[in-house]
């Protein structure tokens, strides 16, 4: 006995719905994405722009260092020699402490108190004075940590003899004043101190006539002495009627470039950290960079402009300025779409489209032969019966 015919199985209605354009999902995609890349460039520019203000302020302090370490320090003054237009008399009278014309505090003050010369005492021809050469380092750095010392000597002297004269640096931690006199040796070759002779054609020295020497010692206090080869002759003219030799015959002004012994090595030091903060900026500037334009490292940069502009229009930013928050400003306005955005929806929609047809199409092709009832009651929906008559 044979079995009745069974009635044709109605198919089943297609596995998943055919894909259809849902606009606020899209925006909330959208939106979603671009918050996330916003603060993930949020991020990225403000490492940027710290590392940025770390390269700007090592160089800042860099330039400072190595600016000020060419500034000298100066000390002494060879701009008047208030002794030069006076007798020996009246230098005596002015400068010997028993003479009721010695001068005044505030004349000394204002005279002579800056002053390095051999004006201050007796010994006319020589002069010491004590010179603190920066801190004292107990580390050598060669020429990073030397210090210069210019000497300019401005000459007053009027016997005639040879104005031929030592001049040089002697280390003294407790001043000239403990400096003992077998240190003070001027045949030894050092960048310290030096002799400058008398020459035929011109004298070391001449009156009124300037000279420089350029000394060089390590960090330190020093003695700064003068002498003159030939000692002064008393019997002159100018010294008679006076048993007192204060008559002033050398002047001197000194300029220390100790700062760069103590700046250049800090300068140094420096220099690995100001690499390191600009490689540091860069990859942070390159990496801000791969994120805000993915595709222009392998891109030209016309077509780098075509998609920057892309993007503008895309992601609702405008590049030129910078300002993002177009999407914003869309919502809360009551204007009419935009003919671009209505192309942009229809793109957007006509693109959807072929893929719910392509997935209806299988299911659709075998089921045409069904009345509309059937295929309602296996689960199709109208609008999928009626994109299937369509299609078929």
């Amino acid at each position: 006995m044979q079995p009745p015919n069974a009635a044709p199985s109605v198919p089943a209605g297609p596995t998943s719905a055919p894909t259809s354009f849902d606009p606020i999902a899209e925006m909330e995609d959208k939106r979603n994405r671009k918050e996330k890349r916003e603060r993930q460039l949020e991020n990225l520019k403000s490492s940027r722009s710290s590392k940025r203000m770390n390269v700007y302020l090592t160089l800042g302090i860099l330039t400072l260092l190595f600016g000020f370490s060419f500034f000298p320090v100066s000390q002494g003054d060879i701009s008047s020699n208030p002794h030069e237009t006076l007798s020996a008399e009246e230098v005596t009278a002015w400068m010997d402490p028993m003479s009721p014309q010695h001068w005044t505090q505030e004349q000394i003050d204002e005279r002579a108190e800056s002053k390095i010369w051999d004006g201050s005492d007796f010994n006319a021809g020589s002069f010491e004075q004590d010179l603190n050469l920066g801190i004292w380092q107990p580390f050598e750095l060669g020429p990073l940590n030397d210090v210069q010392v210019k000497i300019t000597l401005k000459g007053y002297r009027f016997d005639g003899r040879n104005t031929s004269f030592n001049v040089g640096l002697f280390y003294a931690p407790n001043g000239c004043d403990s400096l003992p006199t077998t240190e003070i040796v001027w045949n030894r070759d050092s960048p310290s101190r030096t002799t400058v002779m008398d020459t035929p054609e011109s004298p070391a020295l001449p009156a009124g006539g300037t000279h420089e020497v350029t000394l060089t010692v390590k960090p330190g206090r020093y003695c700064l002495i003068f002498q003159y080869l030939d000692s002064q002759d008393y019997s002159h003219p100018s010294w008679s009627s006076t048993q007192q030799f204060w008559k002033a015959t050398v002047d001197s002004e000194v300029d220390m470039f100790w700062p760069r012994a103590f700046l250049l090595p800090l300068c140094v030091l420096i220099l690995p950290l100001f690499i390191a903060s600009v490689m540091g900026a860069q990859k942070a500037g390159k990496a801000f960079k791969e994120v805000r334009y993915p595709e222009s490292s392998t891109k030209s940069t016309e077509e780098q402009v075509m998609d920057a502009a892309e993007a503008e229009r895309a992601m609702g930013m405008d590049l030129s300025t910078g300002s993002e928050g177009v999407d914003e400003v869309e919502e809360t306005s009551d204007e009419e779409p935009t003919e671009e955005a209505e192309l942009e929806s229809e793109n957007v929609e006509s693109q959807s489209q072929p893929e719910s047809t392509e997935s209806t199409s299988d299911s659709g092709s075998g089921a045409s032969q069904y009345t509309d009832e059937q295929l309602l009651a296996a689960g199709w929906t109208a609008e999928q019966i009626a994109q299937m008559r369509g299609n078929s």
